[in-house]
Order: structure tokens, then sequence, then C-alpha cells
């Protein structure tokens, strides 16, 4: 399992990630130092989201190779045709 960073790291990175891009297509955004309370507000809460989305990825995935773990194997296939 990988290891996330805290909230406030991740949303930091994650801003000025956007910010670059952002820049790179000409928009010209705050910089992270600069934020105001209510836009540092929105960033934190969009790490926040990005957090549970990579926890729900993490246990879908866990989900899929344990169900890949407990399925039956060629070999063992003969073990469900008999009777």
């Amino acid at each position: 399992m990988t290891t996330m960073p805290g909230l406030l790291p991740l949303a930091r990175h994650y801003y000025e990630t956007r910010r670059e891009a952002l820049a790179a297509a000409g928009a010209e955004t705050t910089p992270w130092y600069r934020l105001k309370a209510d836009e540092l507000g929105v960033a934190v809460a969009e790490a926040r989201i990005i957090l549970e989305a990579v926890r729900r990825a993490n246990d879908e995935h866990a989900v899929l190779l344990g169900g890949i773990a407990d399925s039956p194997t060629p070999a063992d296939a003969d073990d469900f045709a008999r009777p």
C-alpha cells in the first residue's frame, strides 16, 4: 500500500500543480502562500476528496486482488467438476 501525504501538503502540491497547468494554458492564479482563507479551504476540501478517492481505489483494488487470489486455478477445476 502506498503511503499518502498529510492533508495540507497534498492540498499545497495539488494546488501548485494545478496552478502550473493553468499557467501553461495562459491562466494566472494566486500562489499558494497568498490564498485567502476561503480559497485555502477550497484547496483543502479538494485534497480531502482526492484522499477519499485514493482510499476507495485502494479498497477496490484489494477486493479485486482478493477475488483473484481466491478464484480456482485450472488445476483445481477438476475438484469442482466432481459430485
